[in-house]
């Protein structure tokens, strides 16, 4: 005979499997992972994407403030890269990744996860190992992958808040792209 103590309805073991199964792998290298890199975070935004500003929005709301990628993209990122975070978040369009990305490896950084927004949901992430959590929570997400994305950013820790629906903001045309590097090591 199980102890009453020890019950559980099935809901609730579902429920905490879930969330370990999401948070366990994420959170088992974070301390090392700080302890070598440091907290500072910068999210990037493209300002003309709707997924851009609910990004930004999100990243304010989690205290800290989105900066809009602008101008020249080389130089843009090589001030962003001046600052060494720890970490750099962003909603963008292909070309944009493409640009930043390349200034960023050449500072040292990587492509942790990339995940693929298409319409109202992400549809997939290409993420390194230790990253893989972060890309099923912004699947998860659905519609509010970006905000996920950006809670993520704020704390890596992942005390992930409630998510606001974004079901009636209006979808952008074509792939959105969202994404995060890290410092090599």
């Amino acid at each position: 005979m199980i102890p009453a103590s020890l019950k559980a309805s099935r809901r609730a073991v579902l429920g905490a499997g879930a969330f370990g199964a999401l948070a366990v792998p994420t959170l088992s290298g974070l301390a090392a992972w700080r302890w070598r890199h440091g907290e500072a975070r910068i999210l990037l935004h493209d300002a003309t994407l709707e997924a851009g500003r609910r990004f930004a929005e999100a990243g304010k709301a989690q205290g800290i403030p989105s900066v809009a990628i602008e101008g020249d993209r080389v130089r843009f990122m090589r001030d962003v890269l001046a600052a060494k975070p720890a970490l750099i978040a962003g909603i963008s369009r292909h070309a944009d990744l493409l640009l930043l990305s390349e200034v960023a490896a050449e500072a040292g950084y990587v492509l942790a996860a990339g995940l693929d927004g298409r319409g109202r949901q992400c549809s997939g992430g290409e993420c390194r190992p230790g990253w893989n959590a972060l890309g099923r929570v912004a699947k998860a997400a659905g519609h509010g992958w970006t905000e996920a994305l950006a809670a993520y950013a704020a704390d890596p820790r992942g005390s992930a808040p409630a998510l606001a629906s974004a079901g009636s903001a209006r979808t952008d045309a074509g792939l959105v792209l969202g994404w995060v590097l890290v410092p090599k090591g």
